[in-house]
């Protein structure tokens, strides 16, 4: 029988090996930075995505995407990922190349994808972990997609964007903290969206889809 002392001693050790092999393991599981996109994708999909109706699924999935294309670009040693400016930045880069039906159906799901970001976002195996600061409430979501929208058909009825049209234009998208999509829809549907370029087969039936939706669909 070991003494007391020698026991503790090469208990001591055993943990200091399992700690160090536990180290090595996670040292070999750290993905690479452009590996970045691809992981949370996937985790999305895992989570949510396969439970959701595929118009859906896939206009969160493309969000998601061009939100990492927003995140990653800031660089491997930026951090903290501001979610309040990162969303910001990646609907003004999407703006009108989308139907307002993409806002709509974005808007119904983006506290699901926030929760799974701030869940997901601190854990991706990174040398240096993400820091997912800034979230959102639903209020503030609301209103950020009511601005976009705001500019978004100025834009395509090519009047110059003055501040005081933004907001008129913003306040009649947005009222009692909620997106009034009749509003978006009276404006935007006489003007038309016409899918431009070639693109692929599953990108042209996603679009089509959501042209399909109407305010109805965004009625809670």
């Amino acid at each position: 029988m070991s003494r007391p002392g020698n026991y503790g001693k090469s208990s001591r050790l055993k943990q200091l090996r399992q700690l160090k092999r536990r180290k090595q393991q996670q040292a070999g599981n750290v993905i690479d930075w452009d590996q970045v996109t691809d992981f949370l994708l996937g985790r999305y999909h895992l989570v949510q995505g396969s439970k959701l109706p595929p118009v859906v699924d896939a206009t969160v999935q493309r969000f998601f995407s061009e939100w990492l294309t927003t995140a990653v670009a800031q660089g491997e040693q930026q951090a903290q990922w501001d979610v309040a400016a990162i969303t910001a930045t990646t609907l003004k880069r999407i703006g009108n190349q989308v139907p307002w039906q993409f806002y709509g159906l974005l808007l119904g799901q983006i506290m699901r994808w926030q929760k799974l970001l701030l869940r997901e976002g601190p854990v991706v195996p990174l040398a240096t972990p993400r820091q997912i600061v800034k979230p959102l409430t639903a209020t503030a979501y609301a209103a950020l997609v009511a601005d976009q929208l705001a500019v978004n058909l100025l834009t395509v009825m090519a009047t110059p964007i003055t501040a005081e049209q933004r907001e008129r234009l913003t306040q009649s998208f947005f009222r009692d903290g909620q997106v009034q999509w009749s509003a978006v829809d009276a404006l935007f549907s006489p003007l038309g969206f016409q899918i431009t370029g070639t693109p692929d087969d599953a990108t042209r039936e996603w679009l089509n889809g959501l042209l399909a939706l109407t305010v109805g669909d965004f009625h809670h």
